[in-house]
């Protein structure tokens, strides 16, 4: 399964992409491919980084030219691919307004394209008290984008310091412990999971189970 990932390349979509890649490296092999390093050591084109394999891309590279046909790819997208009609599309909507604006903007050059796809949404570090919650949210996307728009499945993530804490740790130790992340963190991982593999609940809660287990 490849997938691309819409949206600027923020840390907290790097980190949602880096736990879906870990979960799903216990299903098949992974490859993550980003114009941004994940790591801060120093890298060649092709590294590994909590045990995932990561492809650096350089500027006028082709990504569609670097997807290995052994492994899912998941793409971190921050401008338009012109993908082919197998990927699944994934648009991480952040809640600043600069990073939802682009998200928006990105998935709609999508959907002009290809108007046959159908748009994965994940509504990232919603905060608990702010009034821009998912009511708002799901108002500014339809808004955004042209009307025969598909969206399939809208995820929300909300923010929660265990996770942060999960994150910046990784950030230092090159590891990724599934097991330390919130409940509600990994239920959406697992629901994102379900519905780009196409399994069945039960098939969804044994990979994440294998994936804790991981070190």
């Amino acid at each position: 399964m490849n997938v691309a990932f819409l949206g600027m390349s923020t840390e907290d979509k790097q980190f949602l992409i880096l736990c879906l890649a870990k979960i799903i490296s216990c299903h098949t092999k992974v490859r993550v491919l980003s114009k941004h390093p994940y790591t801060f050591d120093e890298i060649n084109e092709t590294y590994e980084y909590c045990g995932i394999e990561f492809i650096l891309l350089k500027e006028g590279d082709d990504p569609l030219s670097k997807l290995s046909i052994e492994a899912s790819n998941l793409i971190d997208a921050e401008e338009y691919i012109n993908i082919p009609e197998d990927f699944k599309i994934i648009a991480i909507s952040e809640t600043t307004r600069v990073m939802l604006e682009n998200c928006v903007k990105l998935a709609g050059e999508y959907t002009w394209f290809k108007p046959s796809i159908n748009i994965y949404l994940v509504y990232l570090n919603i905060m608990e008290y702010c009034k821009i919650g998912k009511r708002y949210l799901d108002c500014f996307w339809e808004r955004g984008l042209p009307r025969f728009t598909e969206i399939k499945e809208i995820y929300e993530i909300f923010f929660e310091e265990k996770n942060r804490i999960v994150m910046i740790e990784s950030q230092y130790s090159k590891n990724l412990s599934i097991r330390k992340m919130s409940s509600p963190y990994r239920a959406a991982l697992r629901n994102i999971i379900q519905d780009i593999f196409s399994m069945d609940i039960n098939e969804a809660k044994a990979l994440i189970k294998t994936a804790e287990r991981m070190k």
